[in-house]
């Protein structure tokens, strides 16, 4: 979906006056400055049949951190910049997501997704670490970390998917009544709105590339529509394999998340009855509080990890 900030709009002013770059070319270079700086590289690996791509950078203990439907690594981006001066941070593109493999006739629930976590861990020779998941990417974290306790050190859940909220976002209401999903942009203009639905304070990003991130939304439309039919049709409830997590957790919620309600918070915690949980509130922001307030998420993150 959309990811990073662009203090790269200057540098892509730059690159559009200096070569002949279409507004792809720019956005492009600009979301690659934004991983440099981070101190991320770029990689590719053959996973089963799904070539995954990655970002990984910097030495330490490792943070796996898994990002949300129809988004793809980026979203961490600005995030990770805290954490790759002391620890080895890996962030894939979840397989269907970003740059790595959409295989028509695989499975993209949370089961087979966790599949992959691990397989793709185990491959990297990460044994144990740090897991961080956003939206999807927290149903995923909280439903490895059941299946695999022993392989996690912690487990950060932003504004997690997994638990039925009591408070119900008109988002949710839409998807169980079987109305448009508002997450599915239909054209450029309706992927604004997507931006509003999901941040409360979107930061900024030149017109073009939000218009460049749009065209891959759209682009991308039925395949994202295919796997919300999947986990709507699955509807795995994490309650009953939340007691299996051992790993201290921490439950970090944007306040005016307008996708998963905050009510979630006490229903995880409720459930989490094997582990010690944190809770963080994040005033003035949204569903994705890694990518609109990334400093003080990571201060709250960091505490945690120091407790």
């Amino acid at each position: 979906m959309l990811s990073r900030i662009f203090l790269a709009a200057s540098a892509a002013l730059v690159l559009s006056l200096t070569t002949a770059c279409t507004q792809e070319d720019i956005t492009h270079s600009a979301l690659r400055l934004e991983q440099k700086i981070a101190r991320l590289e770029r990689k590719t690996m053959q996973l089963g049949d799904h070539e995954i791509t990655y970002l990984e950078g910097g030495k330490g203990p490792a943070i796996l951190m898994l990002h949300g439907i129809t988004a793809d690594s980026g979203n961490w981006t600005r995030f990770a910049r805290y954490y790759t001066a002391n620890y080895r941070v890996v962030i894939p593109d979840l397989p269907g997501f970003g740059e790595s493999s959409r295989l028509p006739d695989a499975s993209y629930s949370i089961p087979a997704q966790s599949d992959r976590v691990h397989a793709f861990t185990q491959a990297l020779g990460v044994q144990q670490f740090h897991l961080v998941g956003n939206s999807m990417g927290g149903y995923i974290g909280a439903h490895y970390a059941a299946q695999h306790p022993q392989n996690v050190l912690s487990l950060g859940l932003f504004d997690a998917a997994g638990v039925d909220a009591p408070v119900q976002t008109s988002f949710i209401q839409d998807l169980y009544a079987g109305r448009p999903n508002q997450m599915l942009p239909a054209d450029r203009e309706d992927f604004r709105r997507v931006l509003k639905l999901v941040m409360q304070d979107p930061p900024y990003i030149p017109g073009f590339a939000i218009d460049v991130l749009a065209d891959r939304a759209l682009k991308y439309r039925e395949f994202n529509r295919k796997v919300f039919a999947e986990l709507q049709q699955q509807q795995l409830d994490l309650a009953p394999l939340l007691p299996k997590i051992t790993a201290p957790t921490l439950l970090l919620w944007g306040e005016h998340d307008r996708v998963l309600d905050a009510s979630a918070i006490p229903v995880f915690q409720r459930h989490l009855t094997a582990t010690k949980t944190t809770v963080e509130i994040l005033p003035g922001v949204g569903h994705l509080p890694m990518l609109e307030q990334p400093g003080e998420t990571a201060k709250r993150y960091s505490a945690f990890l120091g407790s």
